[in-house]
């Protein structure tokens, strides 16, 4: 390798999870009014961010909000901002959602999805001592709640912040094993978060360089995407890394066109998807040996990363940039390039307190894997179920047989032999068993 060039940069996995972790269920109580609003806030931001922006504002304009349709509103709006490049507005965003999480009485279960994002906005803008605070507290609630999603979300964090704040490809694909290996004992349909982590996953074996593997994984992802509906934004991501994987296999014509075609959709509606797809379109040009068309598509992807504050995005565009003048010989302009580019890594390095605080979520991810553990929290998840719809039914049969008994008395009938007994109702709810199977889940 020459002296000036650097390693091959990654770029950046963040947005995607930030994306993923924050529109789900932020918006509590009944879906009326502007609880519904938010709600569907929250499905339009992943498919048209523009209109999601709009939606937020005519929220967010009212004179007086519950906390809950703030919150929800101001999530809303600052995911938008992030998709549409507007990352300084995002940032007041996050400040404002970090003021209202901490109301007296928020209930932490009803907001962990928004508090987790909020915890990555800070991460992003530097504060990563209070973004990993938030991100312990989360998950010593969801080991003591016996939460396993939570737990697979902890792992996904973790993996992140080794791909995105300390480069380390292969200590975020082990997390990102361990998550899966959490996420094979949850028996439910896949959820958004199953997205995130088949995505992130698939993209850090295509930084590398394991294509077969990372184009599986995006198979995967895919799958998610278009049971989820309403994932534009991801799916087009997909297919830019689709064919950066064309690429890579020899076949640069065919990856190009599928990139201009991603490019044309991504210039209005996602600005992030729209740094990555040039990024690989210079990488084509400067293969090819275009020089001055890889200059032109890296300096297209420093203006939209500057212009958006996508600091990642920022520091592969340099990185592309410093490559291409080395080709060329302008030994000086490449200097200059990988200057800024030492300045931005050193603004991002994790101090002490941050690595000690890391290493402590490390940790306790690591208690949290036990089979046998798991195997039980899944079983009384299961058996609370179970039990809860028991009581459900006995209580609408009680309320039936009650309505029947009404009517009986009001018709002068004697319906006793057409009554179901109550007796089996009682032994849902009081009988030795329904006691012992408490005592055993609580």
């Amino acid at each position: 390798m020459h002296p000036l060039r650097t390693p091959s940069r990654l770029p950046p996995l963040l947005p995607c999870l930030l994306l993923a972790l924050a529109v789900a269920g932020t918006a509590r109580g009944q879906a009326t009014g502007t609880d519904a609003q938010v709600a569907r806030c929250q499905t339009l931001v992943r498919s048209s961010p523009h209109d999601a922006l709009a939606l937020a504002d005519r929220l967010l304009a009212a004179p007086v909000l519950p906390p809950t349709v703030e919150i929800g509103a101001i999530n809303c709006r600052s995911i938008a901002m992030t998709l549409l490049g507007r990352e300084q507005d995002s940032k007041q965003m996050a400040a404002r959602l970090h003021v209202l999480l901490q109301t007296p009485g928020l209930p932490l279960d009803g907001y962990a999805q928004v508090q987790r994002r909020t915890a990555w906005l800070l991460l992003r803008d530097g504060l990563i001592e209070e973004g990993l605070q938030i991100l312990e507290v989360l998950q010593e609630h969801s080991i003591a709640k016996g939460d396993v999603s939570g737990q697979v979300l902890a792992l996904g964090s973790i993996a992140l912040i080794h791909a995105e704040q300390l480069d380390d490809l292969e200590g975020a694909l082990h997390y990102q094993r361990q998550a899966f290996a959490m996420t094979s004992h949850l028996q439910r349909p896949p959820l958004l978060q199953d997205l995130t982590l088949n995505y992130n996953h698939g993209y850090v074996l295509l930084r590398l360089k394991r294509h077969d593997e990372a184009d599986k994984a995006f198979n995967r992802a895919e799958g998610i995407a278009r049971r989820l509906s309403g994932q534009d934004v991801l799916l087009h991501r997909i297919r830019s890394d689709r064919a950066e994987i064309l690429r890579a296999r020899g076949h640069p014509e065919a990856a190009r066109t599928e990139l201009l075609a991603v490019l044309r959709w991504q210039q209005h509606n996602s600005p992030m998807g729209q740094a990555a797809t040039l990024h690989y379109l210079a990488r084509i040009a400067l293969e090819q040996g275009t020089l001055e068309e890889a200059r032109g598509l890296a300096e297209q992807m420093l203006a939209v990363a500057e212009t958006g504050k996508f600091p990642a995005y920022t520091r592969d565009s340099l990185d592309l940039l410093a490559e291409v003048s080395l080709v060329q010989g302008d030994m000086a302009l490449a200097r200059g390039y990988l200057q800024r580019l030492r300045q931005l890594d050193r603004d991002r390095r994790m101090g002490s307190g941050s690595l000690t605080r890391l290493a402590r979520l490390q940790a306790r991810a690591e208690q949290a894997l036990d089979p046998a553990r798991i195997n039980t929290l899944q079983e009384a998840s299961r058996d609370r179920l179970l039990r809860d719809i028991a009581l459900a039914v006995g209580r609408c049969c009680c309320r039936a047989a009650a309505a029947c008994t009404c009517a009986c008395a009001a018709c002068g009938n004697d319906c006793a032999g057409s009554m179901p007994s109550m007796a089996w109702v009682t032994a849902i709810e009081m009988g030795p068993g329904a006691r012992r199977r408490d005592q055993r889940l609580y």
